[in-house]
């Protein structure tokens, strides 16, 4: 497609989006950020490139569609600082990449005459890219916006041989909070077994790769067989015994998991419960175990209070 791009935000989203819409075939021409290196280390790769370390009227005037890559808590300065340039922004394309805040933050007089929406890709970006990581290929996007916007998003994601799932833009945090749990909490929950098998004297940094073959295994099974139908393990075979073990355990050794024990084990007896592995009258004797942990654990907790 023979638009011109304009990608305010260089960081680790801003460039995944150069790159990769540079190789489809867009022109990315213009580039801006604060950081000076990230500028260099971007730029420097993406020949011809304009680049400023503020938003540049002309870059503005001179683009189709303007991509806005930075952390949501600098959105709506971007975005004013672009109202304020007093570039004639009518008829363009303004997209922000933000998984939480939605194409209501347009909503200025001054966008009246753009095409507004917001692009978020489900993906997860660990640094800044200076080359093609193909991060945005064979994802899906979380789109909304107006219209036109929607349907470039069709084109972009077509393009990048991905797809796109669109969001009510009043539930983008709902959305957000599905994404932060299918990755940001899979860290945490990796974490949490390293600190586990630290408590008996296993050498936490090589945790990952002690749990690496199940955690694949697992997302395989998950892959082919479907969600419900993948889980195994204590709670799916109502093996009450050894949970109660499992609690009692940790109870001993590291009582500050005990709340997310019982959080994750409760919402994992639903999904046996949906798979039918178990009964109502198991559901109910795994609940009240774990709920007499939860009460032990707050009366523990108001005792070190008074």
């Amino acid at each position: 497609m023979n638009k011109r791009i304009y990608i305010i935000g260089a960081g680790k989203v801003g460039s995944a989006f150069a790159f990769e819409l540079s190789a489809i075939g867009y022109h990315v021409n213009f580039l801006t950020d604060r950081n000076p290196d990230n500028l260099e280390r971007v730029s420097k790769k993406l020949i011809p490139l304009v680049s400023s370390e503020s938003v540049d009227k002309n870059f503005i005037e001179s683009s189709d569609i303007i991509f806005i890559c930075v952390q949501d808590r600098f959105i709506k300065n971007v975005l004013k600082e672009i109202s304020d340039s007093g570039a004639d922004i009518s008829g363009k394309y303004f997209i922000h990449t933000s998984g939480s805040e939605s194409s209501a933050l347009f909503l200025n007089e001054n966008f009246r005459e753009s095409f507004t929406g917001s692009m978020h890709p489900i993906q997860t970006f660990d640094s800044v890219s200076t080359e093609n990581k193909h991060l945005l290929s064979e994802i899906y996007f979380g789109i909304e916006g107006d219209k036109d916007c929607v349907e470039l998003f069709k084109v972009i994601a077509k393009e990048l041989e991905s797809n796109i799932l669109e969001i009510p833009a009043d539930k983008k945090f709902l959305y957000h909070s599905a994404c932060v749990v299918s990755s940001n909490f899979l860290v945490t929950l990796m974490n949490i077994s390293a600190e586990l098998l630290g408590s008996i004297g296993i050498d936490k940094s090589i945790s990952f790769e002690i749990f690496k073959p199940i955690v694949k295994n697992t997302i395989e099974n998950i892959s082919e067989n479907g969600l419900v139908n993948s889980l195994t393990g204590p709670f799916e075979r109502n093996d009450i015994e050894t949970i109660s073990n499992h609690l009692n355990s940790i109870y001993k050794e590291l009582p500050s998991l005990i709340p997310f024990y019982t959080l994750l084990g409760m919402e994992t007896v639903k999904v046996a419960f949906k798979k039918e592995s178990i009964n109502l009258n198991s559901v109910i004797s795994m609940l009240d175990l774990m709920n007499s942990y939860v009460v032990n654990e707050v009366k523990t907790d108001k005792n070190k209070i008074n």
